[in-house]
């Protein structure tokens, strides 16, 4: 009898001990997000929501099943929020127009979680995508033609076209990738322009032109932001041809120690009309900056390859700056400098300017 009574004792100990097995919240609960609001958009889908106030939340995770059935998650951050403690998330990649369930759980630093909050939206076609692309499209003045920029909030793939009439007056059309926001710089013109654009999905379909307000370019120095370096003889101790366009003249250009002629080849990016190109000899007065050349020659091309004479000069290289080379105006996307002779097998140059005036 004893014996019974002892065992029933130590079974009503052991029920009543608390559970040391893992507790499903894994930490306790947090408020849910609140006041979820969703917003259709072409191709995605806008979730927008109140934070919890917890001073222990830490992270929103969204998850929802796409079209080909596989389930989807993202974890949007507390630090995420704006100033009102709102959350925005734009869930995009979508390509028809059903309706999508989406679940919103909170989580805290802590590990509490909160119960799920279910709401759903439906994207707007894709194909409208370009119809609001092209409602976004402006075009500001630039050297000698237009930057044109539009914003892509969709992710959806399509292409900017844009039309003018350049300098020589030929048309142009250029094409642009725009699946995300972008701008590109187009020219050349002279006069105020009018260009007309369009936009263009990947099936094909285009959206109705648009003619923007006509652009008056600029004129004055190429920003070197645009130039890149297409060719060059050579270079030497780390001194590349793209510090003859950086902007900087504390650093410059040095070919290899093989003799003249030594050439590098800008490309301007785009073709310009150009009459006038600078340059700034390498700064050191203490012999070597003026071991620049004595004799230079500038030609321009279209295509990088068939070049035209500009012009043959003296190049007067015990002087740092004040080497301007104004020229006849001549149309091109390459400029090609070259270093015909100098007092040493080498040369060096720190920067080359490239003007219209």
């Amino acid at each position: 009898m004893n014996k019974l009574i002892y065992i029933l004792g130590i079974f009503i100990l052991v029920t009543l001990l608390p559970s040391c097995s893992k507790d499903d919240s894994q930490g306790g609960t947090i408020t849910p997000v609140t006041d979820v609001k969703t917003t259709p958009f072409y191709g995605s889908v806008i979730l927008n929501w109140a934070d919890p106030a917890d001073k222990d939340y830490y992270y929103t995770m969204v998850s929802y099943v796409n079209a080909k059935g596989q389930k989807v998650t993202r974890k949007v951050s507390c630090y995420d929020a704006d100033a009102t403690g709102r959350t925005t998330l734009t869930i995009g990649g979508f390509t028809d127009v059903k309706s999508y369930d989406f679940t919103l759980t909170s989580y805290g630093f802590s590990g509490a979680v909160s119960k799920t909050v279910n709401i759903s939206a439906t994207p707007l076609s894709t194909d409208a995508a370009k119809d609001y692309i092209l409602t976004t499209i402006k075009a500001v003045p630039a050297f000698e033609g237009a930057e044109v920029s539009w914003t892509n909030e969709t992710g959806v793939e399509n292409y900017v076209n844009i039309s003018f009439t350049d300098g020589q007056g030929v048309n142009q059309v250029k094409k642009f990738k725009a699946s995300t926001s972008g701008k590109a710089v187009v020219g050349s013109f002279m006069a105020a322009t009018t260009i007309t654009v369009t936009v263009e999905n990947v099936s094909g379909s285009k959206s109705a032109a648009r003619a923007l307000d006509p652009v008056t370019p600029t004129i004055g120095e190429l920003a070197k932001s645009q130039m890149s370096i297409a060719s060059i003889s050579s270079e030497w101790g780390g001194c590349s041809g793209s510090y003859l366009i950086d902007n900087d003249i504390y650093t410059y250009w040095h070919t290899q120690l093989t003799g003249f002629p030594h050439w590098v080849v800008v490309d301007l990016g785009n073709s310009y009309f150009v009459n006038d190109i600078q340059f700034v000899r390498r700064q050191d007065d203490g012999g070597n900056g003026q071991w620049a050349p004595t004799k230079i020659q500038l030609m321009y091309s279209q295509d990088g390859v068939n070049f035209t004479d500009i012009g043959t000069y003296a190049f007067d290289n015990t002087k740092v700056y004040g080497h301007d080379y104004p020229f006849a105006q001549i149309y091109g996307r390459y400029i090609k400098f070259v270093g015909i002779s100098g007092g040493q097998p080498w040369m060096h140059m720190a920067e080359m300017s490239v003007f219209y005036k």
